[in-house]
């Protein structure tokens, strides 16, 4: 029992459990000392020199052993420090990582199927670093992504405001506990302080969705959301002019139309599919369309249509294939 409740404190309870027990031990020592060198002095000081060499021999063995005692716990220390020093480090690094990845979920808004394939292997990487609470906390956020990602119908799955909440909360929870497994803090934080941070997250995003434009657009018959349509717009252009080369659509849908005014190499209506995978790769996570069927085959390219869009650009796009193509786009 006692030594099941060890196990379970955090690294700053050993560390003063084991400073207690050295503690306890010099006292131990010293004591023994205490009783033992009165007589030798006393032998050594007023009796035969035999006596006196007796209690010299007696004072320099305990002198010895207290030496030696001494070094092995200085070298236990430096050993124990040196090893809790780079798990320390590696934790950081590893716990840095997860809240980075979850990060580019959420600011992205979308799950893709590269952020559902990490999830094994950081949970591997958590068994052989983390505490088990962390552990348990991380557990139930991979489980909420992949239940999210399983939910939806396409490969780059869309997060919800309430879904989004919900993995707030268990990064708020995972953080906390990272706080404590970290040796960071030996308390909690306290419950008051918790839920005021998630109510201040919870009215932030409500300030953003009630700026952010959810409608969603009609054209050929279909309901479509914003990147959505572009795509089948895009699509249906090259259909109905099949000999499309990659400037022609370049001058079709201009980059203006996507960059809603910014000026940004990055920032296009579409680009090539090589250029789409090398950006993916780079940064982590889709930015176009580039799955099986989504991309498109023009005259002398494969192109990647940008799946980038919200309330300030798609205005752009519906006017400018409104007005120059005629393709009646409503919402």
């Amino acid at each position: 029992m006692e030594l099941k409740s060890i196990k379970n404190v955090t690294k700053l309870e050993q560390t003063r459990l084991q400073g207690i027990r050295t503690l306890i031990t010099l006292l131990v020592v010293a004591f023994a000392v205490f009783l033992i060198y009165g007589p030798l002095f006393t032998l050594a000081t007023f009796e035969t020199f035999s006596g006196r060499v007796i209690g010299t021999t007696f004072a320099a063995i305990f002198t010895l052993l207290m030496t030696m005692f001494l070094l092995n716990k200085q070298t236990e220390i430096e050993q124990e420090y040196k090893k809790s020093e780079r798990v320390f480090d590696e934790k950081v690094v590893l716990y840095k990582k997860i809240l980075d990845q979850a990060q580019n979920v959420l600011e992205d808004g979308q799950i893709d199927s590269k952020e559902i394939l990490s999830l094994p292997l950081t949970m591997i990487k958590l068994n052989m670093l983390g505490g088990n609470n962390t552990i348990r906390i991380y557990t139930e956020f991979a489980s909420t992504i992949n239940e999210i990602y399983v939910a939806g119908e396409d490969e780059v799955v869309q997060i919800t405001e309430p879904q989004k909440q919900q993995i707030y909360t268990l990064l708020f929870r995972f953080s906390r506990q990272c706080r404590l497994n970290l040796g960071i803090s030996d308390t909690r934080i306290n419950e008051k302080i918790f839920k005021k941070t998630i109510s201040a997250v919870e009215q932030s995003s409500e300030a953003v969705m009630g700026k952010r434009d959810m409608s969603k657009y009609t054209f050929n018959g279909e309901t479509l959301a914003k990147s959505r349509l572009v795509l089948a717009v895009v699509k249906d252009y090259v259909s109905k002019n099949p000999n499309t080369s990659f400037d022609d659509l370049k001058k079709a849908f201009p980059d203006e139309w996507q960059a809603g005014g910014a000026k940004s190499s990055n920032r296009a209506v579409f680009v090539r599919l090589i250029e789409a995978k090398k950006l993916s790769k780079d940064k982590g996570h889709r930015k176009h369309f580039i799955k099986e069927g989504e991309t498109i085959q023009l005259s002398d390219e494969v192109i990647a249509v940008s799946n980038q869009w919200g309330i300030g650009n798609i205005g752009d796009f519906v006017d400018g294939s409104n007005n120059n193509h005629n393709t009646d786009i409503s919402k």
